[in-house]
């Protein structure tokens, strides 16, 4: 899914959060913003966004000497989901189909993005709406089926936080097939390991990273190792939209699971509106 100009506005908008987040020296967020605002301009747009926003985080880091600008943000994150997940465990065993309700609870946490823009007071909303949207009943029968027939799962994380609700649903699982893949390193509130461990993952299922510090899984950007095992997986379940925008052409057996909240992915995606939980299959 290649970049359009409509992705500018947003990365500039992400650039300029994630320096403020290091400096409050006006003269070095401006020296900063300034060449990534010169990037940009020069950039193809035959790639995805999520190649530009790789760059123009790496850019960042480089320039501020900051590792991760994100972390108390991430922290903070970890710590709502936590105790909401806590409080929709029950929701999800008195369900008529825990299933589909930790799909549904795993989606709708993927609101919890910096990326896009997040209001921490929005969650509650966004969880009643997801255990009431619709979802497509095909396709959540595929995925169903999908997992029951699949010998090795990997599971593609997406944001600090959103780990937790994914842990509703990966509890429901064949835990012994799944391996649950987080960011090679620190960019934009992506989960790393560390956030994996904090929502207890590391207990439950194996987890690797992807060796890449993309805000997506871009291949070419992936360790060897990660490429073999997105190979020979049997089964791909991508979280997020960056996933989404880095992996929807691939020819690979995902399901991809994301909250659309983008108008510029809502347009790529044939069956779905701006708002809706999505579950589709890669095309």
């Amino acid at each position: 899914m290649d970049m359009t100009l409509e992705c500018v506005p947003c990365l500039v908008r992400q650039a300029r959060e994630a320096i403020q987040m290091v400096t409050d020296q006006v003269s070095e967020q401006e020296r900063v913003l300034k060449r990534i605002l010169r990037m940009l301009a020069d950039v193809a747009y035959d790639k995805t966004s999520a190649h530009v926003a790789a760059l123009v985080h790496s850019t960042i880091r480089e320039e501020l000497g900051a590792e991760d600008p994100y972390r108390e943000v991430k922290d903070r994150s970890n710590h709502l989901a936590a105790r909401l997940a806590g409080r929709l465990e029950g929701v999800v065993t008195d369900a008529d189909d825990p299933f589909e309700a930790a799909l549904r609870l795993a989606i709708a946490g993927n609101i919890i993005d910096y990326g896009v823009g997040f209001d921490t007071e929005s969650i509650d909303a966004a969880i009643s709406i997801a255990l009431q949207q619709p979802l497509p009943a095909a396709q959540v029968d595929a995925l169903r089926d999908a997992i029951g027939e699949a010998n090795s799962i990997l599971y593609l994380g997406d944001n600090a936080g959103e780990v937790f609700f994914d842990r509703l649903l990966i509890e429901r699982l064949p835990t012994d097939k799944i391996t649950f893949v987080v960011r090679g390193g620190p960019v934009l509130n992506d989960a790393t390991r560390v956030d994996a461990e904090a929502a207890g993952l590391h207990k439950l299922v194996e987890v690797v990273d992807n060796g890449s510090t993309a805000p997506a899984t871009i291949l070419e950007y992936c360790s060897p190792g990660f490429r073999e095992r997105f190979r020979r997986a049997d089964l791909i379940i991508a979280k997020g939209q960056g996933n989404y925008e880095s992996l929807s052409s691939e020819a690979a057996p995902i399901f991809f699971l994301l909250k659309v909240k983008c108008p510029v992915v809502a347009d790529h995606l044939d069956d779905y509106e701006l708002g809706d939980l999505a579950v589709c299959r890669a095309t």
